[in-house]
């Protein structure tokens, strides 16, 4: 690789480690389903996913799943539940990401759309 070529985001973007953000805003996006973070008793958001209002099934980058079994995987945080949010509260709280990035995302949320 020349020194000058950036990476390619598939390279060292991570969906189930980190990057969760940039995946739900992409599938909310194309989908126009609502967001929800997973936060704690405190109050910290440690995941976003997006809900299909329609089948009633949450989706992140491990695919289609009941509410209830997106709690039940190893997520940070203690007594965690779920609540509606925001791109902008997202974005506050994870960051944000080129084009080139969400263009990436966007690729990965049309598979599990």
């Amino acid at each position: 690789m020349n020194e000058e070529e950036e990476p390619h985001p598939s390279e060292y973007i991570n969906f189930m480690r980190g990057d969760c953000s940039l995946l739900a805003q992409a599938i909310s996006d194309i989908s126009h389903f609502p967001m929800y973070g997973i936060v704690d008793e405190r109050g910290d958001m440690h995941h976003v996913f997006v809900y299909d209002t329609q089948t009633k099934e949450a989706i992140d980058c491990r695919g289609r799943m009941p509410l209830k079994n997106l709690l039940d995987n190893n997520i940070s945080g203690e007594r965690n539940t779920y609540r509606k949010t925001s791109p902008e509260e997202v974005k506050k709280i994870f960051g944000t990401y080129s084009d080139e990035e969400y263009k990436y995302a966007e690729e990965k949320a049309q598979e599990l759309i």
